[in-house]
This record gives structure tokens, C-alpha cells and sequence, in this order.
């Protein structure tokens, strides 16, 4: 009986977390733990979803599982990342159109800001806790919210902002989209 739950205790643990990016460009994060099949999927079809409704200045906040594939009903850990900053962009072919660094600046938060929310809406429907990384600034979100890290990383990327409220940065997206609508 002691081989039997060893062993069933080692096919559960075969799988890490993914190791996280230091890409200061990218908001990555990771699930701490694994994730039942079924709220992965739920949580990959809300990603979609919110992608659809709301835009992402430069990449949407893809959700990736390891540990198997969406829907296998066995559990996985998420992870992803939110390319943040756009620096410019292609208009036509062989045409490029740069961003404003405040204009990115100000877009690249509003979207970490958008990200750490699903993360903690996630964390309060599943029970889950995330790891976030940009750079090297590493932190935590769980359904409190963001630990000190995490608010360092949000604190790092609105000062670069020129130290604008998150609902100033929400506010600007309209604004943003409409001065950079070519990128569509």
C-alpha cells in the first residue's frame, strides 16, 4: 500500500511551475500551484473573452497550460504574459509609425493593471495564487490582491507614466486607441 501512494504522490508532482521571463517589456506570470482542468479551461475562455472586449495596446494576455494540454481533465499550471509596451508599429508594409514613450508608457500600465485584476478575479472564483515578474521585479497576486512586489512592479510602471492614477490610465486608453487607430 506505501508503493502504491508514493507512487501516486510522484505522478502527481511530475511538473513545475514554467520558470517566468525577465522581459522588461512583458508581464509574466504563472500559476503557484496547479490548477483543476476545469477551471484552466474557464480561465483560457476568460482570457479569450476579455481580449475580445477589451484590446491590448501591444499583445492580448495569452493563457498557456503545461503539464498537459487544455481539457485532458487532469490538473496543469497557467502561465502567460502581456507584452506591455508597443514601440512602434507597421502601418502598411515596409511603413512604420513610432509610439510616444509617454503614450506607451501610460498604455503599458493601464494593461499590467488590467492583467494583476484578472489575476486576482481568477484567484477569487479558483483559489489560485500567481507569481508576476517584469524585469526583474518579481511579486505575488492572490485574491487580496497584489503583495508588495506586485505593488512595486504596478508603483515602477505609473511612475513611468509620469505618476498617473490607474483610473487615468484607464481613461487615457480611449484617447491612446483613437491617436494610434492605424495599428488595427
Amino acid at each position: 500500500m506505501r508503493t502504491v501512494i508514493v507512487a501516486v504522490a510522484l505522478v502527481a508532482c511530475t511538473g513545475r511551475p514554467p520558470a517566468l521571463h525577465n522581459d522588461p517589456q512583458a508581464l509574466a506570470w504563472r500559476s503557484r500551484s496547479k490548477v483543476p482542468d476545469a477551471a484552466a479551461r474557464q480561465i483560457a475562455a476568460e482570457a479569450v473573452g476579455a481580449a475580445r472586449r477589451r484590446p491590448a495596446w501591444s499583445e492580448p494576455n495569452h493563457v498557456h497550460a503545461a503539464d498537459g494540454p487544455f481539457g485532458d481533465g487532469q490538473a496543469k499550471y497557467l502561465f502567460g504574459e502581456a507584452r506591455l509596451y508597443l514601440g512602434e508599429y507597421e502601418t502598411d508594409p515596409g511603413k512604420f509609425r513610432e509610439v510616444e514613450p509617454g503614450d506607451d508608457a501610460r498604455m503599458a500600465y493601464a494593461d499590467a493593471l488590467f492583467v494583476v485584476q484578472e489575476l486576482r478575479g481568477w484567484s477569487n472564483a479558483h483559489d489560485i495564487d500567481w507569481d508576476v515578474q517584469l524585469g526583474s521585479t518579481q511579486g505575488r497576486v492572490n485574491a487580496r490582491g497584489p503583495d508588495a512586489g506586485a505593488e512595486k512592479l504596478l508603483a515602477d510602471l505609473a511612475h513611468l507614466a509620469g505618476g498617473i492614477t490607474p483610473q487615468a490610465a484607464e481613461s487615457d486608453r480611449e484617447h491612446l486607441d483613437a491617436k494610434y487607430r492605424d495599428r488595427r
